[in-house]
């Protein structure tokens, strides 16, 4: 069994491991001075997952009809993401205030049933209708997409 002295040794490593990162890029100046540049970080993140994004919509345009099956399991796996990154920034937002949550939830409730409705006219989507059908699913995933980068804070 280990002794407290090597647990405690390992939780303050561990501890270092995870904080060391956040610090490291922090910029200090008067305003910042002593705390974690988090929001520019987050907002880098959501820069890079936004150009990602628009990356993976530009592809998705080049599904055929005969991708029909392909599309549809690329749309869920993209719905199945914005959930889990609607689980985080929910989970931010809840420590800002209750109204922030509120708009929060809105915003992804609608963008989120939009996205399902799209999904499922799509899954019936003719040759003839798919291009147009593909296109609402492929915005309804880019709303979907904003309603939960766009700023839901209250102030």
């Amino acid at each position: 069994m280990l002794n407290k002295t090597v647990l405690m040794a390992g939780t303050i490593l561990m501890s270092f491991a995870v904080a060391a990162p956040v610090y490291a890029n922090a910029e200090k100046n008067t305003e910042q001075t002593g705390t974690m540049a988090t929001d520019d970080a987050m907002k880098s993140d959501a820069d890079k997952m936004a150009e990602k994004a628009e990356a993976g919509y530009e592809d998705a345009k080049d599904f055929t009809y005969e991708e029909k099956n392909e599309f549809l399991a690329w749309v869920e796996e993209k719905s199945n993401q914005l959930g889990e990154k609607y689980d985080e920034v929910s989970a931010n937002v809840s420590e800002q205030s209750e109204d922030a949550v509120d708009e929060l939830a809105e915003a992804w409730d609608g963008a989120s049933e939009n996205l399902n409705e799209a999904y499922e006219e799509t899954k019936d989507a003719s040759a003839d209708t798919w291009e147009t059908m593909k296109a609402k699913t492929l915005e309804a995933l880019n709303n979907a997409e904003q309603a939960l980068s766009d700023d839901h804070t209250t102030e």
